[in-house]
């Protein structure tokens, strides 16, 4: 599933090579946001989301919490044996509460039956997510060649279903982990990827850690003229999103000042 996807960040490493004295992109790339201001104001009316690791539900829990999550979870699961749809869930579930705790031995058994689950049906929705979670447990681990072999599967499902936020998702990953390998070029490939579909996306700040991520790797690759100009464009986000907060927040503090009338029944 990955042959294709490496064979793209073949033919971009060639092209980033040939192009490294060419800087007019770089050189206009401030042109271009200041340019694009107005436009992107209408980003900022949305609530901004984090990712990288697939969602997890038991995020807002404690760490004391947890434990008696799991408790309840497994018996839960035992319960529910036969019963596929339940077990898919509080397999996902338990995973996703043992990678909360760094428990990642155990995060990546839960993990791995809730992947043979959906492998057997055939469900390539849930099969991209179980491919992602297990690239994200494996990394942790620190066996990076399995987790790049998962997440590459994982894009190449998500490609298939044209799901274009598990691409950007599956994108990031991948350039985290050239970014631990200390493969810039790679890392600045990958991040460029994920930016290209944030913004077909509308997702601002999604565009904006991208932009962080590539300002960082040309840091390391020493384009100091590269990486000021997208650490100026996440600026540029961060300053809009601070001025939204603070327009919110007026609105707010106007609202809480209105008179209420008395509730009248009738």
């Amino acid at each position: 599933m990955g042959s294709s996807i490496c064979s793209r960040l073949r033919k971009w490493r060639k092209s980033f090579s040939s192009k490294k004295t060419e800087d007019k992109e770089i050189l206009n790339v401030n042109e271009i946001v200041v340019d694009g201001e107005e436009s992107a104001k209408e980003q900022l009316n949305e609530i901004l989301q984090g990712e990288d690791v697939e969602e997890i539900k038991v995020a807002s829990y404690t760490k004391e919490d947890l434990g008696e999550l799991i408790e309840d979870l497994k018996k839960q699961l035992a319960k529910h044996r036969c019963n596929k749809p339940e077990k898919e869930k509080l397999l996902l579930e338990l995973g996703h509460a043992h990678y909360k705790l760094c428990k990642f031995p155990a995060a990546k058994d839960y993990y791995a039956q809730y992947f043979s689950l959906v492998k057997r049906q055939r469900s390539l929705l849930r099969l991209q997510r179980a491919y992602c979670n297990l690239g994200c447990v494996y990394k942790r681990l620190g066996d990076i060649e399995k987790a790049v072999e998962y997440f590459e599967s994982g894009l190449a499902i998500s490609e298939e279903l044209h799901d274009k936020s598990c691409q950007a998702r599956m994108y990031n990953n991948l350039g985290n982990i050239c970014e631990m390998q200390q493969d810039f070029e790679g890392a600045i490939y990958y991040q460029l990827e994920r930016r290209k579909i944030s913004e077909s996306l509308k997702d601002g700040n999604s565009v904006s850690k991208a932009d962080a991520s590539i300002a960082n790797a040309y840091h390391c690759l020493g384009n100091l003229r590269a990486s000021i100009a997208y650490y100026e464009r996440v600026v540029l986000w961060l300053r809009r999103k601070l001025v939204y907060q603070e327009r919110q927040r007026s609105r707010w503090d106007l609202v809480s000042q209105l008179p209420i009338e008395d509730e009248q029944w009738v």
